[in-house]
């Protein structure tokens, strides 16, 4: 298969090239950040995409690498939010980076043949309903103007009590919206209350 890696550490990169290359895989592309994957022109049957990058996160940049490849997430965080908004968001699998050597090649066959592959460490605790995402995907700044907006405040308001522009606080509410899968400030709102910010 043809790979490209989305990774911001070298020696991760390196790794995983020499790894995949051994099993004779065809590394065509990497990228230390997903703003570097989105710009440039490349070919691959895969994306390995971590979710920890510089600028714009890998959650952020998943839907649009999914129209271009399969995207594997490869990442520390095993919470079943992130499992849960990857999937939603395009991935078609999900693998813990303390499994990389053991699962990768496996994971690749299954993206190969068409089918989703999700580390059965993950498997259980998304089946005990825990799909939702929670606080913990958002930023302190994000969380910030989503529990304002619950709470009732305008846009503006919100950006006032935060002291950043009104563009900045809607950059974060549509961060928010993305992240967590949803539409608009009534859903926000509907989420937040689940929550127990309001």
């Amino acid at each position: 298969m043809r790979v490209v890696l989305v990774e911001d550490h070298h020696l991760v990169r390196k790794g995983l090239r020499l790894l995949l290359e051994e099993e004779g895989h065809e590394v065509t592309a990497e990228f230390a950040s997903a703003e570097e994957a989105l710009k440039a022109s490349w070919d691959g049957d895969v994306v390995l995409l971590d979710l920890n990058l510089p600028g714009l996160g890998g959650l952020e940049a998943l839907p649009r690498l999914a129209q271009r490849a399969k995207v594997l997430v490869v990442s520390m965080h095993d919470e079943p939010a992130y499992v849960a908004r990857a999937f939603a968001l395009g991935a078609k699998g999900y693998l813990p980076k303390a499994a990389l050597d053991q699962e990768l090649l496996e994971a690749l066959e299954r993206l190969e043949k068409g089918l989703r592959y999700l580390h059965p460490k993950l498997t259980e605790a998304l089946l005990e309903g825990q799909l939702e995402p929670g606080l913990e995907v958002l930023s302190e700044r994000e969380r910030a103007v989503v529990t304002l907006l619950a709470q009732g405040h305008t846009l503006s308001q919100a950006a006032e009590r935060l002291g950043v522009s009104v563009k900045t606080a809607s950059t974060y509410k549509q961060r928010a919206l993305n992240k967590l899968g949803l539409m608009d400030t009534p859903d926000l709102v509907r989420w937040a209350r689940k929550q127990g910010l309001i």
